[in-house]
């Protein structure tokens, strides 16, 4: 039966009355959007209305997985497009990963709900959704052009840790004109002190405190302190009488009655002295009421003794950044390899010693000259060899005469140098050295330790190598016992701290597995000068060539 005009006014005129009370974000989304086969609701995900309703210019959340953030980031986008009429800009690691997104989670988002239908006009350009008057502009953070020109009042940066930081500086910068401005940051947390960990220890550090219904008392739940940890493996089925317990108390918190002893939960800012223009918040699976403590105790099994495992564990699910034994090189490491011979001992008088010069080149140049002693017919020869560190030291770019000096003194058997940024110096400087110098450069999708060789036709070797499985062998020569690289007594101090830089992590690769990969926090030439010189070893015993050169397994 069609309505009458009396019935579509005062329809209307409800709609238009309820829309004036929906001025926050939490309201909002309750009334406007369906999920599932209801109405959105934070019955599940209780935490998550306060991060709607923030009002700070920087919002950060440093999150594990399916606690309903990105959700959140999603409800804040459609809020303001549609309330406060402002474009916003939603930023993604990469093209694929904003792809995937504007045709699953915001396509899902506007197909179930009859509101946010009517609210987009056009939906058709996976990168741009409009609602007629404002537009959501959604990005992949690789690739500078992506970012350029797209004005926004709202910033939404999810999963920041998976994007460099040029990146997420260009995007802020699509801000800059913009009167009214807010950034939503959002991540699981990598290493200490980067990333989105970074900015929530600048921020107010906001946790989820609530009243322990045993004794009382305000408390939060924390990793480990909060688990009673049952089982000794992953598939140990005693890790189902796992249970979720109050720190203060000892008393187990059913996790069946967790809507219960979590009603009256709130955030609390835990760093008083913090710009209140930076709201931080951090959350993690143990209040989740989808994950059961036995499914974290497995979890947490599973990442004994597996690295990776344990980063996923960590970083995923209780949402706090992990460093990995043996990620990253120590003062006692390096205390350990000083042996007893000086940067100022006599230089070889021949060529017989099997002697590599690594060379990381830009404004500043960094080199380090290594002996190595390596058996014959190995099968694997930067496994087998040792090495001694004879010199180190460095030269500015207009000081090329240099690098030349440095091949004749130490009678190098074979160089590697950084191929950027220099690459006409660097060709000059092969093409001099026919036969004993190759130029690198890094890539993904290399193999272990594989070096790919080719001639640009410039009469310059390049080889094209994977930088972690490289830099994990180079850096790995300090964490044995006893240390496979020794150093002279008269290191400098700026090459300890190069090497400490580099600290192991875990990414993403294009097929979404975790892979290894280092990231530095400060400089870190000397690394990867020596990351070189170890690369140039697996060319010292061969001749020219222009073949793949592949690890021997």
């Amino acid at each position: 039966m069609s309505q009458t005009i009396l019935e579509v006014f005062g329809e209307t005129l409800t709609e238009a009355l309820k829309s004036r009370t929906l001025t926050k974000c939490s309201r909002w989304v309750e009334h406007r959007r369906i999920i599932g086969s209801g109405p959105y609701t934070f019955r599940k995900h209780p935490w998550c209305r306060e991060i709607h309703d923030a009002t700070a210019e920087y919002v950060f959340a440093q999150k594990c997985a399916q606690v309903g953030v990105s959700e959140t980031a999603i409800n804040r986008s459609m809020f303001t497009l549609a309330e406060l009429k402002r474009d916003v800009l939603y930023v993604l690691p990469t093209r694929s990963n904003a792809s995937d997104f504007s045709k699953a989670r915001f396509g899902s988002a506007v197909n179930q709900s009859p509101y946010l239908k009517n609210l987009f006009v056009d939906t058709n350009n996976f990168a741009l959704k409009s609602t007629g008057i404002n537009n959501l502009y959604i990005r992949g953070s690789r690739g500078d052009s992506n970012l350029k020109s797209v004005p926004a009042s709202l910033l939404v940066l999810d999963e920041l840790d998976e994007m460099q930081d040029g990146q997420i500086w260009l995007a802020l910068d699509r801000l800059s004109g913009q009167d009214i401005k807010n950034v939503l940051a959002i991540s699981n947390p990598t290493l200490p002190g980067r990333g989105i960990n970074q900015h929530f220890i600048e921020s107010t550090q906001d946790h989820y405190f609530f009243k322990c219904p045993c004794c009382g008392r305000t408390t939060e739940l924390v990793w480990p302190d909060c688990m009673e940890i049952r089982g000794e493996t992953q598939s140990d089925s005693r890790c189902d009488d796992s249970y979720i317990k109050c720190k203060e108390c000892g008393g187990k918190l059913p996790h069946e009655s967790k809507p219960d002893w979590l009603r009256d939960a709130f955030w609390r800012s835990t760093n008083p002295t913090a710009d209140k223009n930076k709201r931080g918040f951090y959350i993690n699976q143990l209040y989740s009421m989808t994950v059961r403590p036995g499914e974290l105790a497995s979890l947490y099994h599973a990442g004994r003794g597996d690295e990776v495992a344990a980063f996923k564990f960590i970083t995923s699910r209780i949402g706090i950044p992990f460093i990995g034994d043996g990620a990253q090189v120590t003062d006692a490491m390096l205390n350990a390899a000083i042996g007893s011979h000086s940067m100022s001992d006599l230089r070889p008088e021949d060529g017989s010693r099997l002697i590599t010069l690594g060379i990381d080149q830009g404004k500043t140049c960094y080199w380090v000259v290594i002996e190595w002693d390596a058996p014959r017919h190995v099968v694997d020869l930067n496994a087998e060899a040792t090495g001694r560190l004879l010199a180190c030291g460095k030269f500015n770019e207009e000081e090329w005469g240099h690098a030349y000096r440095l091949m004749r003194e130490w009678q190098v058997r074979a160089c590697v140098i950084d191929a950027d940024p220099q690459i006409s110096e660097a060709r000059r400087f092969a093409r001099k050295f026919p036969g004993w110098v190759w130029l690198s450069r890094y890539r993904k999708g290399v193999s272990a330790r594989e070096s790919v060789v080719h001639d640009d036709g410039k009469d310059a070797p390049i080889a094209t190598v994977d930088r972690a499985n490289w830099l994990t062998v180079s850096l790995g020569r300090f964490k044995v016992n006893p240390p496979t690289l020794i150093l002279p007594r008269d290191i400098p101090q700026e090459y300890r701290d190069h090497v400490k830089s580099l600290v192991r992590t875990y990414k993403k690769n294009a097929s979404g597995d975790l892979v290894a990969d280092f990231v530095n926090s400060g400089a870190d030439h000397y690394a990867h000068a020596a990351n070189y010189a170890e690369i140039a070893l697996s060319f010292a015993t061969i001749a020219k060539t222009t073949q793949t050169i592949k690890r021997a397994l």
